[in-house]
C-alpha cells in the first residue's frame, strides 16, 4: 500500500467534499450534496470512480473522514470500504492523535471539521492567536490562542440558511442567491434582501473580529474558509487570508500524524 496516496472527506450539512491526495497534496478534489446520501441509497462515489482509477495498482486505500452528519457515518463506512478496501478513520478528539490541545471541558461537543482546521492554521501559517471564520451552513468562529490551543468559538446562523428561512418562513419574500450589489440601498425586494444579507454579514462579521481581539489586546490573523467566503471576505479587510480548502488541508496534516510520512 502506498500510504502517500490517500483519500480525505469532509461532510457538512450542505456539502460532502471528496478529495484525492497524491503525495500529501491535492490531487482533485469533488463536492456533493449531502442530502443525496441521505436520502438515497446510492453509491455517490460511482461519479468517484473515475479517479480512484488513478489508484488502480493500489489495491487498499486509506481514507479519513471529519463529519459533522453523524446519522450518514455508517453508510460512508460502508461506502468507503466497498471502494477502498479499507475501513476510513472518522476524526474524533479522544481516537485520533492530534497535535494541538482542545482547551474546553466537554471536548466532544467540538466538531470533527473545527479540529481539522485548527491543525491546518497551526501548520500551515504559524501565527497566533488565530480566528478560523468558516462559511459554511452555520457561520463559525474558531478562536486559537498564543499557544495555537483550540479554546472555544462562536456559531450563528449561515448565510445561504438565512435566505432559505426567509423563504421558508415568509409569504411574499423570494429565495435569492448570495450577491454584492451596488449602493446600500435596495430598490426591490431582491436587492433589498441581498443588500441586507451582504452588509448585515460583513457587520457581524467585523463586530465579532474586534470584540475577540480585545479580548485577547492583540491583532488576531484571520483565516476565512468554505463555500462563500470568496465573496463576502472582499469587503472585511480584517480577514488577512482566505483558504477554500482549509479543512481538506487539515486532514491531511492529521492523516500525516496517524499514519506517519
Amino acid at each position: 500500500m502506498n500510504i502517500n496516496n490517500f483519500f480525505v472527506i469532509d461532510v457538512g450539512n450542505t456539502d460532502i467534499i471528496v478529495a484525492l491526495i497524491k503525495n500529501f497534496k491535492i490531487f482533485k478534489i469533488k463536492r456533493f450534496k449531502t442530502i443525496d446520501i441521505k436520502n438515497k441509497n446510492l453509491f455517490f462515489f460511482k461519479k468517484f470512480s473515475q479517479i480512484k482509477k488513478i489508484l488502480k495498482i493500489q489495491k487498499k486505500i486509506k481514507c479519513i473522514i471529519s463529519s459533522v452528519v453523524p446519522e450518514i457515518n455508517y453508510k460512508l463506512k460502508k461506502i468507503c470500504f466497498f471502494f477502498f478496501k479499507e475501513n476510513p478513520h472518522f476524526v474524533s478528539f479522544n481516537k485520533t492523535k492530534l497535535n494541538i490541545k482542545i482547551n474546553l471541558k466537554n471536548k466532544s461537543q467540538v466538531g470533527a471539521d473545527r479540529i481539522a482546521n485548527t491543525i491546518a492554521v497551526k501548520s500551515l501559517y504559524k501565527k497566533a492567536p488565530t480566528l478560523v471564520i468558516d462559511f459554511g451552513t452555520t457561520t463559525t468562529f474558531d478562536v486559537i490562542d498564543n499557544s495555537s490551543s483550540y479554546v472555544g468559538g462562536l456559531i450563528t446562523p449561515g448565510i445561504n440558511l438565512s435566505l432559505q428561512n426567509l423563504f421558508n418562513k415568509t409569504s411574499k419574500l423570494p429565495l435569492v442567491k448570495f450577491k454584492k450589489n451596488n449602493g446600500i440601498i435596495g430598490k426591490n425586494t431582491r436587492n433589498a434582501i441581498q443588500n441586507g444579507l451582504y452588509l448585515g454579514y460583513i457587520g457581524l462579521v467585523t463586530f465579532i473580529i474586534k470584540k475577540i481581539q480585545r479580548k485577547f489586546k492583540k491583532k488576531l490573523f484571520c483565516v476565512a474558509t468554505g463555500g462563500l467566503s470568496k465573496i463576502i471576505s472582499k469587503d472585511i479587510n480584517l480577514i488577512n487570508t482566505i483558504n477554500e480548502n482549509l479543512t481538506i488541508k487539515g486532514l491531511i496534516e492529521i492523516f500525516k500524524l496517524n499514519y506517519g510520512k
